[in-house]
């Protein structure tokens, strides 16, 4: 897989979520930085206290996403 797991799980779930920008946002930042998955997915969850609700929802959904595309991988 030449995307990164946070890319891939972004434009896996996109159609599905209210805040893309602000998902798009989070995601190019997180990209960027280049961080395995797992520290991916604890960064997402430490924007979830912060976040109204349906944002949570949305880093929800992109949680849930990068954690089925990583177990699809070690598989």
């Amino acid at each position: 897989m030449t995307e990164s797991v946070i890319r891939t799980a972004f434009d896996n779930i996109a159609s599905h979520i209210s805040n893309i920008d602000s998902i798009r946002s989070l995601v190019d930042t997180l990209e960027s930085a280049n961080l395995p998955t797992d520290e991916v997915i604890d960064t997402l969850q430490k924007k979830i206290e912060d976040a109204e609700v349906t944002l949570r929802t949305d880093i929800r959904i992109l949680i849930n996403e990068c954690r089925h595309l990583e177990s699809r991988m070690k598989s």
